[in-house]
């Protein structure tokens, strides 16, 4: 017993070095683009565009395939306004169909597409610029926006 007592101090400070074990870690760091299973390409508001209405709703994609289904791979995108506005998240992406377009959509280039909507939670900002990237919610190692990532697509308002 006595020795155990004696080794006690010891056993402390070699388990305090340790770091502290079980406690939360930080989330990683991305390190890739994000980049889509199947190409994307975004038909409203239609590359390009200005005068779009800052209440605009929802963002229409048409794709070269089937987004995966599962929950490991919840695509959506992400836009990005003047430093004012920052950066919006929109909704998971959900099917739709070639008559759930709006007017003015442009017409797809990608063979057999099927297509997608996702929605927009904020109203956009007046007279600004605005990008749109692909991101994937649960793939914490790919970045929608930063060095080497693509914009799928630009308009204004």
């Amino acid at each position: 017993m006595r020795t155990l007592l004696s080794i006690a101090p010891t056993l402390a400070l070699l388990l305090a070095g340790c770091g502290g074990g079980g406690g939360p870690s930080a989330p990683p760091t991305p390190t890739t683009p994000c980049v889509a299973p199947v190409t994307v390409q975004v038909l409203y508001p239609q590359p390009g565009a200005t005068a779009v209405p800052t209440t605009l709703s929802a963002i229409y994609v048409a794709t070269s395939g089937a987004f995966p289904s599962d929950s490991n791979n919840a695509w959506d995108t992400e836009i990005v306004g003047p430093p004012a506005y920052g950066t919006q998240f929109t909704g998971q992406f959900t099917a739709t169909t070639a008559s759930g377009l709006p007017a003015g959509s442009a017409t797809p280039t990608i063979a057999n597409p099927q297509y997608y909507t996702t929605a927009l939670s904020n109203t956009l900002v007046t007279g600004s610029g605005f990008s749109v990237y692909i991101n994937n919610l649960n793939d914490a190692n790919c970045y929608a926006v930063g060095s080497g990532a693509s914009a799928l697509s630009s308009f204004s308002t």
